[in-house]
């Protein structure tokens, strides 16, 4: 049975904390990865490392 918090069990490294978030419930793998990394790239911008103009060439990318 899926926990809804995998990202919570104690001992996890950071890597496998968020793979077991995107990936434990199959049918929101898609929902849950895209709202990471729009929730990384705001924090990423917020924090001055990219700016929304390199973000938006990364989705260039991506789209085409």
């Amino acid at each position: 049975m899926p926990t809804q918090n995998p990202h919570r069990i104690v001992g996890l490294c950071t890597s496998s904390k968020v793979y077991n978030a995107l990936t434990e419930l199959k049918h929101l793998e898609g929902h849950r990865s895209a709202k990471f990394l729009s929730l990384l790239a705001e924090n990423l911008v917020r924090k001055g490392l990219l700016n929304e103009h390199e973000i938006v060439h990364m989705l260039d990318q991506v789209v085409d």
